[in-house]
C-alpha cells in the first residue's frame, strides 16, 4: 500500500480510541436520547442512565463514545498544535534547511501518528520507524505511508484548531497544494496502479482523480452505498 486518503473523523477518530474507549452499539439509538441519558458500562454494552455531561454519548453509526472521549482528545491534540506553530518559525529542525516547516494535512497525520505511540492506530503504523529483521543491516527502517485528508477541518479536528487559533499570536498554516502534488506525483510516477474505494464523497474523489493521471490500465475495487435506497 503506497497512501491512504480518508475523512476527518477517519483521522481522529483512529486516534480518540486510543485515549478512551468507543464501544459497539446499535444504528438505530436514539443520538438525542444518547446526549440524555446512557452508560457503557465495563462488559462494554450499553445501559441506560443518568450521566454527567462529559460522559453522555454520541453514536457514530453503530458505535458510542463518551464525551469525555472527545476531552480527552483535546488535551492531548493541543499542545501538539502549539508546537506545529512553533516549527513554522526558522529554527534547527524545523522543515528543510531549518527555515521554518510548512504543514500540510498529510505532515499534520504523519506527526500526530507519531505522537499517539500506540500499537492501536493505524496512522502511528503508517509513521512506524522499526528495527529491520531478518536482514543484515540493522538500519531502522520507517513505514512512512502518507495519509491524505482533503477536509482535514470536518470535525472536531477542526474546531480544535478553529479554537487554536485564539489562543496563538500565529496562526498554524496548513498547505492543501503540497498534497494534490504529491498524490498526483505518485500516480504520475506509479508503474502500477489500483484502488480500494470504501464509501463515497471527497476522498472517492480525490483518489478517483488522482488516478486519471495514471497512463495506462488501473485495478479498482469499490464498495460503497451510492445510489442505493
Amino acid at each position: 500500500m503506497d497512501c491512504i486518503v480518508t475523512t476527518a473523523g477517519g483521522i481522529e477518530e483512529d486516534f480518540i480510541k486510543c485515549l478512551g474507549s468507543t464501544v459497539l452499539g446499535d444504528f438505530h439509538l436514539d443520538g438525542a436520547t444518547l446526549r440524555r441519558k446512557g452508560y457503557v458500562n465495563p462488559t462494554g454494552r450499553y445501559q441506560d442512565r443518568e450521566r454527567k455531561a462529559d460522559d453522555r454519548l454520541n453514536r457514530i453509526g453503530n458505535l458510542l463514545v463518551p464525551n469525555s472521549n472527545y476531552c480527552a482528545f483535546e488535551d492531548w491534540a493541543v499542545p501538539i498544535l502549539h508546537q506545529l506553530v512553533a516549527e513554522q518559525a526558522p529554527g534547527p529542525g524545523h522543515g528543510e534547511d531549518g527555515e521554518g516547516e510548512r504543514w500540510s494535512p498529510s505532515k499534520i497525520i504523519r506527526r500526530l501518528g507519531k505522537e499517539i505511540d500506540n500499537e492501536e492506530s493505524v496512522y502511528y503504523w503508517c509513521y512506524k520507524v522499526c528495527q529491520a529483521s531478518g536482514m543484515r543491516s540493522t538500519a531502522d527502517i520507517q513505514n512512512d505511508i502518507p495519509v491524505f485528508c482533503p477536509a482535514l477541518t470536518d470535525g472536531s479536528l477542526g474546531d480544535m484548531i478553529y479554537f487554536h487559533t485564539y489562543k496563538t499570536e500565529t496562526q498554524l498554516s496548513i498547505d492543501i497544494v503540497q498534497d494534490i502534488r504529491r498524490l498526483n506525483d505518485m500516480s504520475v510516477k506509479a508503474k502500477q496502479a489500483g484502488m480500494i474505494i470504501l464509501g463515497g464523497g471527497v476522498c472517492k474523489h480525490q483518489i478517483a482523480n488522482a488516478m486519471l493521471f495514471v497512463s495506462f490500465s488501473s485495478l479498482v475495487c469499490e464498495n460503497n452505498r451510492a445510489g442505493a435506497d
